[in-house]
């Protein structure tokens, strides 16, 4: 499931909102906004923590939640509506909105954060894989921590071992 908006979906602490205000070229006076917006430096880690607070006793067992993405995961066919109702109840008590055209449900598999997510695990996908294998050597200390980063990120799922030219 995706959050419809899910930055939007979030208010600005009251003493925050100051902080951005705006002026439109041709508009009388200035604006602010009352919900999170993109590109607030830390917006994403606001709503991560939002998120995780919504679905705290659900996160690992029962939903995976990356920013604005949810995840369910039933261990047995039959429990899935069940499994989906609890998090819609607790979806529709925190008024939280998710976008049904980014929602698919009842599936086995499909691919969530550039993994392969199915029954039997995670996999990295062939993409990622390619991407990995493209990396050029760092040249200095910034470059070689992203690269960290991004094997890291991979190797999450498992490990990857990848060789000079393929």
């Amino acid at each position: 499931m995706d959050g419809n908006a899910g930055y939007n979906q979030t208010f600005m602490a009251e003493e925050d909102i100051h902080k951005t205000t705006f002026r439109r070229p041709g508009a009388i006076g200035s604006f602010e906004w009352v919900v999170m917006t993109f590109g607030l430096k830390s917006a994403w880690a606001t709503y991560q923590r939002a998120m995780n607070y919504i679905y705290h006793d659900l996160i690992g067992w029962l939903v995976q939640v990356y920013i604005d993405d949810v995840v369910v995961k039933s261990k047995e066919v039959e429990d899935h509506i069940a499994d989906l109702r609890k998090v819609f109840e607790r979806t529709r008590k925190y008024g939280l909105k998710m976008n049904p055209t980014k929602c698919a449900f009842g599936i086995s598999a499909g691919q969530f954060l550039g993994f392969l997510v199915h029954d039997r695990g995670i996999e990295v996908t062939q993409r990622s894989v390619n991407a990995i294998k493209k990396i050029q050597p760092p040249k200095n200390k910034i470059e070689l921590q992203e690269m960290i980063g991004k094997i890291n990120f991979v190797r999450s799922a498992q490990r990857v071992t990848v060789t000079q030219g393929g």
